[in-house]
């Protein structure tokens, strides 16, 4: 099945699925009809019907072309029977199919959707079971939804029928209004309307169209307000209460805003009070003729003020003749005693926690001699991080103290003294210090006094008084605490947490956060928003929490508790996925998916080789990363390996084994006659060490061993015969060569073989077979040029053979000169 065979004469037999897939293909050529009866606008994806649990679905979606991917298309997709959803998952599938030649080739696509309640944004390319997929998700909301012609004339019936019942009932409406006209809104007004007013959109003033002063609105109770403006108090109802009629027949009273329906009541232009009672005679000022407050008394009532507004004048008036006793705004002082602080004042930051001390300006005779190594008079200075001395008395803000002082003995650390005294019994008591220890003056000594210093601590600083240098700000104390901070943790690791919180609210700012947990004493953090703890025990459960703290020392409530539990430490995973590539013909790259050990300490991999089915042997470099380049290996040499992830404490087990071979050096064909230096000819797996070879010599030529010959150039015209050894030999089969025919001569050899070659007949390089174009020429045994008529790549095995030979690095083969290749050493095992 699902073979096609186009070498039968007259056609070829397709099987029945066949058929029906490939007509599925075509389904783009029913999407163009539909796009024509329905009106489908071009480049529109639409749903054409959606599928239900008895019946499929169809869509049309545009799409690029997969055939043709420059190409975009609208598809016609079967929507797969299910329950409709948000969003359309769409499947094209390309099917291969294996012709009569045996060569596997496209042949059809298959389309197909489904309901999907997730959209993913990226396209998915799905290979399986030789079936390629490519998968999209589409937002059904972004669809037009097509409405077929059946469903259109069931519409337009269904309309006209409507139509048919509005004209019968706009007949009833019309006598209708006939009779609201003469029975109810009589536009006379001789008529009460029963029932609730209910304006809609309009306003009260729209009652009256041609308002005049005989137009009235009487009512009791007035209501205002809207759902979309709320303007009472009272949920239940969004109509408030705004003006009340309260009359009776004792008196007359008219409430606004009627129960406080509205926080405020605003009266915009000007507000004139008749009737307000006055308490006493008015007060006349000097500037006005009438000067009043408006005042409330014990019932509420408002009521003009004389009497009142004369005592505050009068109290303002002492006010400013009496002496000013306030403390200006911004006076320091300084503050013997602890917190708290006097009401108003608060600590002077600039110098928090400083001793009152003077300046002392220095003359450059007096630095000079503090600074000339031998204590000069008691100055104290110290030098910065460029070197130069700072005196710190000079600024007055500055904080020390008086560094020097002069030590007593027993504040000296232990120690002896030497002394030149007379020997015992001398006849003179003379002593010359310049000869102590000196054999040649004879009744002198050396002697050593006892030790002396008793190394004791002493004092560098001066007695002093730590005092509080506060400012008057004229506000009033902090008593309010902070606000306070929601924690939570991130990055759990085995040994350490970092916790982190957000910031607490304070009118005069926060100074310190505090951090609480049942395994560390509480952690001062300064104003930070986060900390990472460490040293605790892997595998185990921890609680923390934090405060915040205000300059005027107030402490906020705990935040919420935050419980973590460290990670226990495990081993490495076991890496996987290895796998390796050639990176150069004799390097290999190893990779590998990195191991995990719940983030234990620094994970390191071995990395273990063997050669072709040698035995395992470790490399000596560990590393850090999931990758390692093995270089100078051996060519056509099968290499194994397989990594072990560890760390400080533990190994894992093994990967899996991954190999890779090398690949072949450069080599001819066995059966390629050689030019010996007597001018005859030998096959080459006939020649042996010890056979003197034809080669060609050049005044600058590259020895092999020397530089890189691959760079060297040289002139035709410049070539010599020469006579070259073979000193070694190594054969073997390649599964692939080149072949390249050339005037008289076949050449057959792996594609790293270097050729001596022209591109325009005079000037010389070496340059590899697989590099080699037929627009280049070959150099001959006699130094002159053979033109190249084809070059084949052959996937087909071929016996070789590799050369190396001396004094130069090239012989003649297949009657062209070719360089020789020396065999690699194996490399030493670690």
């Amino acid at each position: 099945m699902k073979q096609i065979n186009f070498n039968n004469p007259g056609g070829f037999p397709l099987e029945q699925e066949t058929l029906e897939r490939l007509q599925t293909a075509y389904r783009s050529e029913l999407y163009d009809a539909l796009k024509r009866h329905l009106s489908i606008n071009p480049g529109q994806d639409c749903i054409i019907a959606h599928a239900t649990d008895q019946a499929k679905g169809w869509a049309v979606i545009h799409q690029q072309d997969p055939a043709k991917p420059e190409n975009t298309v609208g598809i016609l997709y079967p929507i797969a029977i299910g329950t409709q959803m948000s969003y359309l998952k769409s499947i094209c599938t390309e099917t291969n199919l294996v012709y009569g030649t045996g060569e596997s080739q496209t042949a059809y696509y298959d389309y197909e959707a489904e309901y999907s309640s997730y959209k993913y944004d990226d396209t998915t390319i799905v290979a399986e079971n030789g079936e390629v997929q490519i998968i999209r998700y589409y937002d059904l909301g972004n669809f037009e939804t097509i409405t077929d012609i059946k469903t259109i004339d069931e519409i337009l019936k269904s309309i006209q029928s409507n139509i048919d019942a509005i004209e019968g009932d706009l007949n009833n409406i019309k006598s209708d209004i006939n009779l609201i006209n003469q029975s109810y809104l009589p536009i006379n007004g001789s008529k009460a309307m029963e029932g609730d007013l209910n304006l809609g959109p309009y306003h009260l003033s729209k009652l009256d169209t041609k308002q005049n002063s005989q137009a009235n609105v009487r009512a009791r109770d007035f209501r205002f307000g809207s759902s979309d403006g709320r303007g009472r108090f009272y949920s239940g109802d969004y109509l408030g209460r705004a003006l009340v009629d309260n009359n009776t027949s004792a008196s007359t009273t008219l409430n606004l805003n009627y129960e406080s329906d509205w926080q405020n009541t605003s009266i915009g232009g000007k507000l004139h009070l008749e009737n307000l009672n006055t308490i006493t005679e008015n007060y006349k000022g000097p500037d006005s003729t009438d000067n009043s407050l408006l005042v409330l008394d014990t019932t509420n009532q408002v009521i003009k003020s004389n009497n009142l507004l004369s005592s505050l004048l009068d109290r303002i008036t002492k006010l400013e003749d009496q002496k000013s006793t306030a403390i200006p705004l911004g006076m320091i002082a300084i503050w013997g005693k602890p917190k708290p602080f006097p009401e108003g004042w608060e600590e002077y930051a600039p110098l928090k926690g400083k001793m009152p001390v003077g300046q002392q300006i220095l003359t450059a005779e007096e630095k000079s001699d503090a600074q000339d190594g031998d204590g000069g008079n008691g100055i104290s200075y110290y030098r910065d991080i460029y070197g130069s001395a700072v005196f710190p008395f000079e600024t007055l803000t500055s904080s020390g103290g008086r560094m020097s002082k002069k030590l007593g003995i027993n504040e000296i650390p232990s120690h002896t003294h030497t002394q030149t005294r007379v020997k015992n019994n001398a006849v003179s008591n003379f002593m010359n210090y310049e000869s102590v220890g000196d054999d040649y003056h004879a009744g002198y000594e050396s002697v050593e006094t006892g030790s002396a210093g008793g190394g004791q601590s002493f004092p560098i600083l001066n007695p002093y008084t730590v005092v509080h240098f506060i400012q008057y700000t004229g506000r009033p104390s902090d008593q309010t605490a902070p606000t306070a901070p929601i924690l939570s943790a991130s990055t759990v690791g085995s040994t350490e947490v970092t916790l982190n919180w957000t910031g607490s609210f304070d009118e005069y700012g926060i100074t310190d956060y505090v951090i609480y947990g049942n395994a560390i004493s509480p952690i001062s953090v300064g104003n930070v928003f986060t900390r990472t703890i460490y040293g605790l025990n892997p595998g185990t459960p921890y609680t923390f929490y934090i405060v915040a703290k205000d300059e005027a020392g107030n402490v906020s409530v705990e935040s919420n508790t935050v419980s973590i539990t460290t990670l226990a430490i495990i081993p490495p995973t076991t890496p996987q996925n290895v796998r390796c590539y050639l990176q150069d013909t004799n390097a290999i790259m190893v990779q590998w998916d990195s191991s995990t050990n719940n983030g234990g300490p620094t994970i390191y991999y071995e990395i273990w080789r063997r050669i072709n089915y040698g035995t395992f042997t470790k490399l000596p470099t560990s590393v850090i990363n999931n990758y390692y380049s093995d270089t100078g290996l051996l060519y056509n040499t099968m290499y194994t390996y397989y990594i072990i992830a560890k760390d400080s404490n533990n190994r894992s087990e093994i990967s899996d084994y991954a190999s890779e071979t090398t690949e072949t050096t450069s080599c001819f064909d066995v059966e390629s006659l050689v030019t010996m230096a007597s001018g005859q000819s030998k096959k080459l797996k006939n020649v042996i060490v010890g056979d003197k070879l034809q080669g060609l010599t050049f005044p600058n030529e590259i020895d092999e061993s020397e530089g890189d010959y691959m760079l060297w150039n040289g002139l035709l015209s410049e070539a010599s015969k020469t006579e070259v050894t073979v000193v070694n030999k190594i054969t073997s089969v390649q599964p692939d060569y080149y072949e390249i025919i050339a005037e008289d001569t076949v050449i057959k050899a792996t594609g790293q073989h270097p050729l001596l070659v022209t591109e325009d007949g005079e000037n010389l390089k070496w340059v590899c077979i697989k590099d080699i174009v037929q627009s280049m020429s070959l150099i001959d045994k006699t130094g002159k040029t053979k033109v190249i008529e084809s070059i084949t790549f052959k996937k087909e095995p071929l016996e070789v053979a590799l050369l190396d030979v001396e004094t130069v690095d090239n012989y003649v083969i297949s009657g062209i000169v070719a360089h020789n290749n020396k065999p690699l050493d194996p490399p030493t095992n670690p």
